[in-house]
């Protein structure tokens, strides 16, 4: 039977858990939101033109509707979904021990979500840095700041680390509490002599003294 957690811990895991569904809503939320933003002039002299909106499910433009696009969203949603089981193995098994099946699951489930999640977010967001650049748009396109889109997901990235690290902390000490020194040295062990009582002849003469000259 495995013993139960400390307190101190299984709040760490409560917050880690929290951060994992915090973490797949924000990424899911931001896979739906602009991640680049352009405006598109008609001439290098015109001020009016057309925004030019990418997101991770597509590329739209205020003239036309969706463009064909890689679905770079399925991904993230598929990050999302297991980092929401791990949540829910974490939840559940806050006061089991470290090395429990619940536990485990938890944390290896967890590890995998965030790492498909920063792979989900890190293939599109190099990508779109190389579109975004100066010499491969031309003088018709004036790049934006990232959109809330790319905030949200690499915010979603560090709430995700950050609850790995949380699962994993196994024990945390009380405060003035030492450890327990182990024994050493030889252990003195006492004999003991039997106990019994001794006839009353042998007592008297053992209580008379003997003449040394004979």
């Amino acid at each position: 039977m495995t013993q139960p957690t400390h307190w101190p811990v299984a709040r760490l895991r409560l917050m880690g858990s929290g951060l994992w569904i915090l973490a797949g809503a924000l990424a899911v939320l931001g896979s739906f939101l602009p991640l680049v933003e352009h405006s598109v002039r008609q001439a290098p002299t015109s001020t009016r033109g057309e925004e030019l909106r990418v997101t991770l499910w597509g590329l739209t433009t205020t003239s036309s509707a969706n463009d064909p696009f890689p679905q770079f969203g399925i991904p993230v949603v598929i990050a999302a979904v297991l980092l929401a089981a791990a949540a829910v193995l974490g939840l559940t098994s806050t006061r089991l021990h470290p090395a429990s099946g619940p536990v485990l699951a938890a944390r290896l489930i967890g590890t995998a979500g965030t790492g498909l999640l920063i792979g989900a977010i890190a293939q599109p967001l190099a990508l779109f840095r190389v579109f975004s650049d100066e010499s491969f748009l031309g003088p018709f396109f004036e790049p934006d700041a990232p959109g809330l889109g790319t905030w949200l997901l690499l915010v979603s990235c560090l709430l995700g680390i950050t609850a790995i690290v949380l699962m994993l902390v196994p024990k945390i000490a009380k405060r003035g509490e030492e450890p327990e020194t182990p024994p050493m040295g030889i252990p003195v062990v006492r004999v003991l002599e039997p106990e019994y009582d001794e006839p009353a002849d042998e007592r008297s003469e053992a209580a008379q003294p003997t003449d040394p000259k004979g």
